[in-house]
């Protein structure tokens, strides 16, 4: 991913309503699953600016939450927000011993891998789980609908709810629930990058007015009351909960 992308990541993930919404649909998915007193030990894998690993250990205050992130400009965020618990390792050779963590989460990280390295990587979230312990993986949907932004974060390949469960049952996880998010925005999502040139080289991580930020969060938090008692049928964005047997 460009160096540029690791700016804008830091600067807006804090409050842009893309982050901020799939933080609460993400909670709506570990909170039916996951008494947090019990969780110990969490990884981040592709912990990115650190953000998401700031957010884990508020989420998990009595846990220690360390991150794994393959780029150094992502690290050189690192000291920006004191984060002192991250590694660089890429995501397919974890620097960690297995049967360790009680959760595992990776955020938009396997687009990146082509399919053997992305089972490669699978096999390497399963091995560092601890027995019963629970992995949250969440990546870009739909193959056929790459655009700009996947030019600019070096997209290899986007999945759908089918190929991701392939991945994760043949690591010897137990699916628990897959589900897909950002839909409500789905259509919208269709035509602009449908529509878009191909000149276009910018990525969808940028700011936008507060009115709409505020507006495309509360669908997305829409989103997160109905994914605690559903699954979506599609959307831009593709979740899996598993389990080591």
């Amino acid at each position: 991913m460009r160096a540029d992308e690791y700016r804008a990541m830091f600067e807006l993930e804090e409050q842009l309503w893309w982050y901020s919404g799939m933080r609460a649909i993400t909670t709506s998915i570990l909170d039916r699953v996951i008494d947090r007193n019990q969780i110990k030990r969490v990884l981040d894998i592709g912990c990115g600016t650190g953000y998401s690993l700031q957010w884990l250990q508020e989420q998990f205050p009595l846990a220690q939450c360390v991150g794994v992130d393959v780029s150094r400009d992502a690290a050189a965020w690192w000291s920006s927000r004191r984060i002192d618990s991250a590694v660089l390792a890429s995501a397919d050779k974890l620097p960690f011993p297995s049967g360790v963590f009680d959760l595992v989460t990776c955020f938009d990280v396997i687009y990146q891998f082509d399919v053997r390295n992305a089972g490669t990587a699978c096999a390497e979230f399963a091995r560092v789980l601890a027995p019963q312990g629970r992995l949250l993986i969440r990546e870009p949907a739909y193959d056929w609908l790459r655009g700009a932004h996947d030019r600019a974060v070096s997209t290899v390949h986007r999945f759908t709810a089918r190929e991701l469960k392939r991945l994760l049952e043949a690591a010897g996880l137990d699916i628990l629930r897959t589900t897909y998010a950002n839909t409500l925005l789905f259509l919208p999502a269709v035509i602009h990058r449908m529509s878009a040139t191909t000149r276009d080289e910018r990525s969808d991580v940028r700011a936008v007015s507060p009115v709409a930020n505020g507006l495309l969060e509360s669908l997305l938090k829409l989103e997160a009351w109905l994914v605690r008692r559903a699954n979506l049928p599609f959307g831009l964005s593709v979740i899996a909960l598993a389990v080591k047997k």
